[in-house]
């Protein structure tokens, strides 16, 4: 066993958020078509000393932030570990508002704001004093002790580009807890060509768990288990490794190209499919789901209901659950209750007259280009030659011009999009694909 505070993975989550701040910057001008509507202010914390129990609060003041903005604090310990603080809009101050309670565990010493996320601004700690947040945590009995490692288990050990594999880690740690673990493979007899599966602590089951997705430009052949590593709620690692670390047997994954073969676990999607690539990317993402029978079902239509969910999610919104339905035919009792509400929130769903939503209506490829737009915060943008078959004076010209302009649809051959043609699942995850970087990064 490897103990090393200054974990692997920890270091891995900064450079990939380094890397994100560097791709915004440089293609921040194509995609200038996206409303800027926040910019960062100024941070405060109080108490700004504390121990175990003790509630601490951070205020992040805006302009231009709203009743349904969220943000995030993202704080790091001296020994690297990140803890993640979510801020909610107030009302009563008009700023951004989150809470935490220090752990019995936590490290002591000076915990840095590493970086600051509201929307449309990203603030990095390193290049703006976010010192005014930072917190001093005094502790007799910080955690400090690795986790421990006892199996590790796959579903299958073949699989094919796009196929899915569950792993799960039988481990244990006496004090903070398990976080997450970090499993890679390497095909032999090349070693940088690697699959990584991230796993979560699963309370119910008591082990750490995840899915590893094969991307489908994955090279098929021979995969060595060649990396563990487990992390408590201290950043705390235990770390293995094929080079080093004890023989684990069994547990190598086989690639092999099958064009029948299923993606993503769906029985009815295989890697030929030109929606293939979209349905592998947001199942990963728990954006989408099949059905019981294994099925994703890719030419069955959507309902409004099940699309204002996909949104909800794609955008990463937290759920409201207003006391009053905004919707008579929408009952709080309702599944999709929450998702509905919280697209409407956020501007994407006005309903019908009369109050009603029809939550069961298939939806068409005119509404999801309408709420696309709306939920991606874009400028309407009509530039450029619109499709035959959308007329200027059409309800949605402008959203299926601006989702075509920032490359959400394409249409048909021919110049024609079929507005008014009930979208199917595979168009519908094909679109949120598509959208993905706006919904959730811009």
């Amino acid at each position: 066993m490897n103990r090393n505070s200054s974990s692997r993975l920890q270091k891995l989550i900064l450079f990939t958020v380094l890397l994100t701040l560097i791709s915004l910057f440089v293609i921040g001008v194509a995609y200038a078509s996206v409303a800027q509507a926040s910019t960062f202010q100024d941070i405060s914390v109080s108490p700004s000393t504390g121990s175990p129990g003790d509630t601490i609060t951070i205020t992040v003041s805006a302009t231009g932030i709203s009743a349904t903005d969220r943000g995030q604090v993202v704080y790091l310990s001296p020994n690297s570990f990140m803890r993640n603080v979510d801020l909610k809009y107030d009302s009563a101050s008009g700023k951004l508002i989150g809470t935490f309670t220090i752990d019995y565990y936590d490290i002591p010493g000076t915990w840095k704001v590493a970086y600051l996320d509201i929307p449309d601004d990203f603030v990095d700690g390193d290049e703006v004093d976010l010192s005014a947040g930072n917190i001093t945590i005094t502790n007799p009995h910080p955690d400090t002790t690795a986790p421990t490692f006892n199996s590790i288990q796959l579903s299958t050990t073949q699989t094919n580009p796009g196929g899915k594999v569950h792993v799960t880690i039988d481990a244990s740690d006496a004090e903070s807890g398990l976080e997450v673990a970090f499993v890679g493979w390497t095909r032999t007899p090349v070693r940088f060509d690697v699959v990584i599966a991230l796993l979560s602590y699963n309370e119910k089951t008591g082990k750490l768990e995840g899915d590893l997705y094969i991307p489908l430009n994955q090279s098929a052949g021979t995969y060595k288990l060649s990396l563990i590593s487990i992390l408590d709620k201290q950043a705390n690692e235990y770390s293995w490794s094929a080079d080093s670390g004890p023989a684990i047997t069994d547990k190598d994954l086989v690639l092999i190209n099958d064009p029948g073969a299923p993606v993503a676990g769906f029985v009815d999607v295989h890697p030929g499919d030109w929606f293939a690539e979209d349905v592998l990317f947001l199942a990963e993402f728990g954006i989408i789901g099949g059905y019981p029978d294994g099925t994703f079902r890719p030419a069955s239509n959507v309902t409004r209901a099940e699309f204002a969910k996909m949104v909800c999610l794609a955008s990463e919104w937290e759920l409201v659950h207003p006391t009053t339905p905004s919707f008579s035919d929408v009952p709080s009792s309702s599944w999709a209750y929450d998702y509905i509400e919280t697209a409407k929130a956020h501007g994407v769903i006005n309903g019908y007259p009369g109050g009603i939503f029809k939550p069961d209506d298939k939806i068409n490829r005119a509404e999801i280009c309408k709420m696309l737009v709306i939920a991606s915060d874009l400028e309407l943008n009509v530039s450029g030659t619109n499709f035959s078959d959308v007329s200027s004076d059409h309800w949605a010209m402008q959203y299926i011009m601006t989702a075509r302009n920032n490359e959400i649809v394409s249409g048909y051959s021919g110049n024609i999009f079929k507005p008014s043609a009930l979208a199917t699942r595979a168009e519908a995850t094909k679109m949120i694909s598509n959208s993905y970087f706006y919904l959730t990064i811009l």
